[in-house]
């Protein structure tokens, strides 16, 4: 019998990615720690003994970082929406890569190896131009592994487990687990929304912010958010921060109409499948009810003033912005477990904030839950020996790109180790790779009087 999901939320043992952005070749992120030489722990051993909570990676500009996480974000949205959104697209998304022709008519794959309940799963699907070419899903509840289902993507036909109860056919568009979710199939059904409720990203480009904070305050003005929990979070970083409140203000009669406008659109490209128009009415009801107002967050900070004043969120710091946005899903992943990826985790934070949000994750008195962290950076404070994070050499990854574009994922633990070795001054003298190859030197050809750059052949 298939297990349900455990409170403590989902555990990444691995993952693997194939022809993905400049992820062209095998890549795999690997989060066992080497004290796992078996396929499971050893009994009285839990799964938390022998995960690491934290990886980070670091690469030069274009070097892949993000792809890696994009890749992860792919995988966890082809599971999310494949079943439903995906069905209205003309062609399956996908992001292959891109430099040889070979390639960009090849799959690509994704492997994710998982734990929930404390069982072991392992869950992969491979996509081509055409669709979903090859999907399966298999679970470790003994000492040898278990084929839950398996489908190939030239037959409908998805071939489970005899004491499951049948999915039906799914579509060359569609993820049997994406499936399973829609349909709430007793047994597969935990499973994908496990995955999908263990997963949780941050890009801090704007628009994320933007949403993300958007997000934040709907959620103190419907009260399903504390404020004190918010300013106990600003207070953390030191951002002077000592009430955080919800400003409404009305809108204007113009924008209520264009609301009116937009759910009328909405309404029109309702799915016409049975189940996700239920879900879409639900949403619809909710747009229905929200209050003809705009709503802001507003600070007041630290001050000698008898009545401080009040500040709009578009009056904070960067900084202040990059703390919210991160520190609150965060603070989520932490309380549920999970997997919180962030991209570029150093941008508009200082490198104490950074350190401070890492330790969270990597202090066990803290992280009850095996929360997991892994994200991208460019600040090699974190590497050196004046951090207070400690990574060891199997938590740290770079990215590489060869002569043909295409990235390389290594690990730390792959090259020699040095006793007491200063990884953060061997990494930015190029002895991991990783680091930009520049070319400074020609900057003095473009400071060339015009004619003399048309002499040499350079052009604007």
């Amino acid at each position: 019998m298939l297990s349900s999901v455990h409170n403590g939320g989902m555990i990444l043992l691995r993952f693997e990615v194939t022809n993905h952005r400049s992820l062209r070749d095998r890549a795999e992120l690997d989060l066992r720690k080497p004290s796992l030489d078996t396929l499971r722990p050893r009994e009285g051993e839990a799964w938390a003994d022998h995960v690491y909570t934290v990886a980070a990676i670091f690469g030069a500009n274009a070097s892949g970082k993000s792809a890696l996480i994009d890749a992860l974000h792919y995988a966890f949205e082809a599971i999310r929406l494949s079943a439903t959104r995906w069905q209205a697209r003309d062609r399956t998304p996908r992001v292959p890569f891109a430099l040889d022709d070979t390639s960009r008519k090849s799959v690509s794959t994704y492997v994710l190896d998982f734990v929930l309940d404390d069982v072991r799963h392992e869950y992969g699907f491979a996509v081509g131009s055409d669709g979903i070419a090859r999907e399966w899903l298999k679970d470790l509840p003994g000492s040898r592994w278990r084929s839950i289902f398996t489908r190939d993507g030239s037959s409908s036909e998805v071939r489970m487990l005899p004491s499951m109860k049948s999915l039906g056919g799914v579509t060359a568009r569609e993820l049997a687990l994406s499936r399973a979710i829609l349909l709430d199939h007793p047994q597969l059904g935990p499973i994908g929304r496990g995955l999908l409720d263990g997963f949780e990203i941050t890009p801090l480009d704007e628009k994320h912010r933007e949403r993300r904070l958007s997000a934040i305050t709907e959620s103190l003005a419907s009260g399903s958010m504390d404020f004190d929990d918010i300013v106990t979070l600003m207070r953390i970083a030191d951002i002077g921060v000592e009430e955080v409140s919800v400003r409404e203000d009305a809108l204007p009669p113009d924008a209520v109409e264009l609301m009116d406008e937009i759910r009328k659109l909405i309404a029109e490209k309702r799915s016409v499948e049975e189940k996700a128009r239920s879900r879409d009415s639900q949403v619809e009801f909710r747009m229905e009810s929200l209050d003809a107002v705009v709503r802001n967050l507003e600070f007041v900070h630290r001050s000698s003033c008898k009545e401080a004043p009040r500040f709009s969120i578009q009056r904070e710091s960067d900084g202040t912005i990059a703390w919210l946005s991160l520190i609150v899903p965060a603070l989520d992943v932490l309380r549920n477990g999970g997997l919180f990826c962030v991209d570029e985790i150093d941008a508009s934070l200082h490198s104490h904030l950074v350190g401070t949000l890492i330790g969270f994750f990597a202090d066990p008195s803290v992280n009850h839950h095996a929360a997991q962290l892994v994200f991208t950076s460019h600040d090699t404070y974190l590497l050196s020996p004046l951090s207070e994070i400690e990574l060891e050499p199997e938590q740290v990854w770079f990215t590489d790109k060869d002569n043909t574009g295409a990235t390389e994922l290594i690990c730390l633990a792959d090259f020699p180790r040095h006793k007491d070795a200063n990884v953060a001054k061997r990494y930015l003298s190029g002895r991991y790779g990783a680091v930009p190859r520049t070319a400074p030197s020609a900057i003095l050809r473009l400071l060339e009087p015009r004619d003399v750059q048309m002499q040499t052949g350079v052009s604007r």
